[in-house]
């Protein structure tokens, strides 16, 4: 038996999961981690009964997984969401079936020249096996083995206890040629707001079915068709770059398989060996987080930076040393307010911090530095890009630069 603890001594609910190594004795923990921002926290297991923890989430066999705010069903023939219900507002999040492996023809050139979308659907995966993966007091999580083809894509479906999102591990192994797989997602039909994260900012497009470039979330916001209230759904995701949206229906695109440095106008010849992209393992993560009002007060900026931008896991044994339990290097309000940038000067050794506001809205900032004694603060207008020298004499002001850092 044991317990964790965090750096204040209180029990945290943490559980057992499958070891990267296969090897006997070895074993990894999942536990929800409460990082203070630019920061660190300490958590130590002792040898100690755990304290009993009422289990937040369910499964229902063969395919039903449900916490404190959702339901999830998955559908036994696609492996795709059958139904993503809220129950706390009452909606729905999905008008159709979700998460679908979609395959499209697709004979383009490498670079696609001369195609504005991809509409050629020639088949979709299915499902051969779901099974209960993981459940404990932690997170539980439901696998979805589809095949087509000569290729495989598992996807593991995960409801945690205490977050509202739905994490997807995926892992695909493709071995088709000149075709294409998105990731599909029918939505509820209210959701028409289309917009796509760009860099330092957002970008709303026509929902007309064209492909067009995106980063780590992309979002469908409207009016929820049960309860006419304001809702909708980010997709978040660790390395896709390309989307489309079609009314109400988002494609994820996941993989391309065109032949290798083939440019038009000239065409593959039939029987030739040829290199083609995309084959074999690959692994990505995307999310779903299904909000109530915009996008902009839901917290999906941060919830795509905290994907892509993974704590740092440090293991040691317990010992003596200067610094506290946990700490925190940086402070930001409002949350609209994002740092993206802390370096040392490219001339010195001063620190540089380079923030944008993310809400579209002008807003007043305060960003705090408590190691070295300095509070910024700033007035940003909508989606605007600040960067600040701070000196590291104290006695010296903090000045805003450029983003070569050149004194302006």
């Amino acid at each position: 038996f044991f317990t964790l603890l965090d750096d204040q001594n209180r029990p945290v609910p943490v559980q057992k999961v499958q070891s990267w190594a296969t090897a006997g004795g070895q074993h990894r923990l999942a536990f929800i981690a409460d990082l203070p921002a630019l920061g660190y926290r300490t958590y130590r297991i002792v040898p100690k009964t755990p304290p009993s923890v009422e289990q937040t989430i369910t499964y229902t066999a063969p395919a039903t997984l449900e916490n404190q705010r959702f339901r999830l069903t998955l559908d036994p023939e696609t492996g795709g969401i059958a139904s993503l219900y809220d129950k706390r507002h009452g909606i729905e999040v999905f008008g159709g079936l979700a998460a679908l492996p979609v395959v499209i023809d697709d004979p383009s050139d490498t670079w696609s020249h001369n195609v504005l979308r991809f509409q050629d659907e020639i088949g979709t995966f299915e499902a051969v096996k779901i099974e209960l993966a993981e459940c404990g007091p932690v997170r539980v999580t439901l696998r979805v083995t589809s095949t087509y083809g000569q290729s495989s894509l598992v996807q593991d479906f995960r409801l945690y206890a205490g977050l509202d999102q739905i994490d997807v591990l995926a892992m695909v192994d493709w071995h088709e040629h000149q075709k294409l797989v998105k990731l599909c997602f029918e939505t509820n039909p209210g959701f028409t707001r289309a917009t796509y994260e760009i860099p330092y900012g957002s970008i709303e497009r026509d929902s007309g079915g064209d492909e067009e470039p995106g980063q780590s979330w992309l979002d469908l916001t409207g009016t929820a068709s049960e309860t006419g209230a304001a809702y909708g759904v980010s997709l978040l995701n660790d390395g896709k770059y390309s989307f489309d949206v079609n009314e109400h229906r988002i494609g994820l695109t996941v993989l391309r398989s065109p032949v290798y440095a083939h440019h038009i106008p000239a065409q593959p010849e039939p029987g030739q060996p040829y290199s083609y992209i995309d084959q074999g393992v690959q692994h990505f993560t995307y999310s779903l987080l299904p909000h109530a009002g915009p996008w902009e007060t839901a917290g999906s900026v941060q919830r795509a930076a905290e994907l892509n931008q993974r704590p740092t896991l440090l293991l040691a044994t317990s010992h003596q040393g200067p610094l506290p339990q946990a700490a925190s290097y940086l402070e930001v309000e409002p949350p609209a307010i994002v740092v993206s940038a802390v370096k040392q000067a490219e001339d010195g050794d001063d620190l540089i911090l380079r923030c944008y506001e993310t809400a579209r809205a002008a807003t007043a900032a305060r960003i705090s530095l408590p190691a070295w004694n300095r509070v910024i603060e700033a007035q940003f207008g909508p989606c605007e890009i600040k960067t600040f020298r701070v000196p590291r004499d104290a006695s010296q002001p903090v000045l805003e630069t450029n983003l070569l850092e050149d004194d302006e």
